[in-house]
C-alpha cells in the first residue's frame, strides 16, 4: 500500500528542486530553439530515461555502491564532465565560425538517435545525482517506506520533470522566441556552449578534487 504522507512530502520537496537551473533545462532549451518539435520530444524522452535510471539506482541502494567503489563514481563523473564540455565546445566553435543563416531543422534517423543520446547522457552525466536523490529519499522517509511507495516517487519525478522541461520546450519553440534566437544566434549559442563547458568543468573539478 502506498504511503501517501511520504509521497506528499517527497512531491513538495521535488517540486521545489525541479526548476533549479541545470544542464537538463539548458539542453532542452537549446534543442527547442534549434531543432524541430520532434527533436524536443526525443531529447525529453532520453532525458527522462536517464532520470528514471538514476532514481531507480538510488532507490535500490546504489549510493552505497558508489561509496564502496569510488573509482566507479569518478569514472562516471569524468565521462559526464568531458561529454558536457565537448558538447559545449561544439556550440562555441559553431557560434564562432558558422555564418549567420536561417536555422535548418534536420530530421534524419541519425539525428534522432543523437538527440535521444544527448538527452540521456546529459541526465546521467553526474553520478553524484544518485547520492543527491538518495539524500532526498532519506529526508522525506522514502527509504523507510515500502517498495511500491519508492517506485511511485520515480513516477512523480518523471511527471514533474516532464511537465517542467516540456513547458520549457514548448516556450522556446514559439516563433517569436526562435526569431529572436536567430537574430542573436552567435551570442546565444556561444553563451549556451560556455555554460555547458562550465557545467562539465565543475563536474570534473568536483570529481578530481574529492
Amino acid at each position: 500500500m502506498l504511503d501517501f504522507p511520504t509521497l506528499a512530502s517527497f512531491t513538495l520537496l521535488w517540486l521545489a528542486i525541479v526548476p533549479t537551473p541545470g544542464a537538463n533545462a539548458l539542453m532542452v532549451t537549446h534543442v527547442a530553439m534549434t531543432r524541430t518539435g520532434r527533436h524536443v520530444a526525443l531529447a525529453l524522452a532520453g532525458n527522462l530515461a536517464g532520470i528514471a535510471l538514476l532514481a531507480t539506482l538510488a532507490l535500490l541502494g546504489w549510493a552505497a555502491v558508489l561509496e564502496t567503489f569510488p573509482w566507479l563514481r569518478l569514472a562516471v563523473n569524468i565521462f559526464g564532465g568531458l561529454y558536457l564540455m565537448w558538447f559545449g565546445w561544439k556550440l562555441v566553435d559553431r557560434a564562432r565560425t558558422a555564418p549567420v543563416a536561417q536555422i535548418v531543422a534536420r530530421d534524419t534517423p541519425a539525428d534522432y538517435r543523437k538527440t535521444v543520446l544527448l538527452g540521456f547522457v546529459t541526465a546521467i552525466s553526474n553520478a553524484q545525482a544518485i547520492l543527491f536523490i538518495t539524500s532526498i529519499y532519506a529526508v522525506t522517509g522514502v527509504l523507510n517506506a515500502n517498495l511500491a511507495t519508492g517506485f511511485a516517487t520515480v513516477v512523480i519525478m518523471l511527471f514533474c520533470n516532464a511537465s517542467y522541461l516540456g513547458m520549457l520546450g514548448w516556450l522556446f519553440q514559439r516563433e517569436k522566441v526562435r526569431n529572436a534566437y536567430q537574430r542573436y544566434r552567435r551570442v546565444l549559442e556561444g553563451t549556451i556552449g560556455v555554460l555547458f563547458i562550465g557545467f562539465g568543468g565543475r563536474l570534473l573539478w568536483r570529481a578530481i578534487a574529492r
